[in-house]
């Protein structure tokens, strides 16, 4: 079946907005890899960045090559039992001593649910409140640990969400449907009345396809291409595009419709 999506100009206007987090809504200050790097530097180890950056591609590489249809467990103690594979593939690439294992796994967790080690993007306040006085309810739907809701009350942007999704809580990561179906149930809003944004291809905008939702796909100025649409031959991928979230209104607003033809419905699915 064909992933293009199809566009329609009308009078339509999405009851709901739901927003992933990382790289959309959110940024690791001084960045992903940096992160690491400090934690394993404290440690005693002055490792080359470009090794540490290899080393975290590698074991992220992994997550994302893992089965999609996945389920796990929805605790505090099934994410730190995700978070520990992760970060051990890390350590395993970087040749650092098993005897220390426990300690970096630690560090390396504290380091990344310390708030101070995240900053919303320049247009996001702006746009949260723009859509609450504008009418629009708000939703998260994000590949995230157990504290995001922490996380988003300490950035100061809980309270325009009337529903927070975190994969560690909800038990499915994205692109998986019933994700995008429990969003879209809290929320009491049909997939044509919702748009979703986020910057990974597939888990974002094939997700949100896969339940009918629109979507559309952030890739911010400067920002690598991390996921790229698998086989897009004629760039379809560009129509749906935006830099910032500025870019967003004209779709919210002329009621562009994005979502591909035939996702949704059960013959899509067995395909």
């Amino acid at each position: 079946m064909s992933l293009t999506p199809e566009f329609k100009v009308g009078s339509q206007r999405y009851d709901v907005v739901f927003f992933d987090i990382g790289s959309t809504l959110v940024g690791v200050t001084p960045s992903f890899t940096k992160v690491y790097h400090q934690v394993f530097q404290r440690a005693g180890y002055d490792l080359p960045i470009g090794e540490v950056e290899e080393a975290v591609s590698y074991s992220w590489d992994i997550v994302a090559k893992q089965d999609p249809h996945a389920e796990f467990e929805r605790s505090l103690e099934g994410n730190r039992l995700w978070q520990r594979a992760v970060e051990q593939r890390v350590m395993d690439k970087l040749n650092i001593h098993p005897d220390i294992h426990e300690e970096l796994f630690w560090q390396i967790i504290e380091a990344f649910e310390n708030p101070e080690t995240y900053m919303l993007y320049p247009d996001v306040m702006e746009t949260l409140q723009r859509l609450e006085e504008t009418g629009y309810r708000m939703g998260i739907i994000s590949n995230w640990s157990w504290h995001l809701p922490e996380l988003l009350e300490h950035l100061g942007i809980a309270r325009y969400f009337k529903y927070i999704g975190a994969s560690a809580r909800v038990g499915y990561a994205k692109p998986r449907r019933e994700f995008f179906e429990i969003a879209l149930h809290n929320l009491d809003v049909t997939p044509d009345k919702a748009i979703h944004i986020g910057d990974s291809y597939t888990a974002d905008i094939l997700g949100a396809w896969s339940v009918g939702m629109a979507a559309l796909w952030l890739e911010r100025q400067g920002q690598a291409l991390r996921f790229a649409p698998p086989g897009d031959p004629n760039n379809q991928a560009n129509k749906i595009k935006i830099e910032n979230l500025d870019s967003m209104w004209k779709y919210l607003e002329h009621g562009v419709s994005v979502v591909a033809p035939g996702f949704g419905n059960k013959q899509a699915d067995a395909e």
